[in-house]
């Protein structure tokens, strides 16, 4: 879902759905600039993976993302934090501890549509081959 937002449009993909490019590449098909990813990854899982799974669709689909990832414990869980801003580049801009915190980045929305323009990996895509 996509929102068309006074700074932006700003899209949201809910935390395990992130695992399937789609999910990132529709967003950005509706327009989004941003997508805000609320996850609930643990510390048993591999964070490094999930983060360069998010720098990896911030640049193929030029497109800002913030992954915010819930801190502490519930039950036999403990969440792992590490959120994460990547811009549309694929650079992180800023990333949390594992204890929670307030966290502030810039992102360039506009730059996001501009980039992908200039790089066109979503405009490239060949559908008519995809059944």
């Amino acid at each position: 879902m996509v929102f068309d937002t006074k700074l932006g449009k700003i899209g949201i993909v809910v935390c395990f759905d992130r695992h399937y490019p789609e999910s990132i590449r529709t967003e950005v098909l509706r327009g989004a600039e941003l997508i805000i990813v609320p996850t609930a990854n643990t510390k048993s899982e591999p964070s490094d993976v999930f983060q360069w799974e998010i720098k990896v669709q911030a640049f193929q689909n030029s497109v800002n993302v913030a992954m915010c990832n819930r801190v502490g414990v519930e039950g036999s869980m403990e969440f792992s934090g590490e959120s994460l801003v990547v811009g549309f580049d694929g650079e992180t801009i800023k990333i949390a501890g594992d204890q929670e915190e307030l966290m502030l980045a810039e992102v360039n929305l506009s730059g996001a549509t501009l980039k992908r323009h200039q790089r066109p990996y979503t405009s490239l895509r060949r559908t008519d081959l995809y059944e």
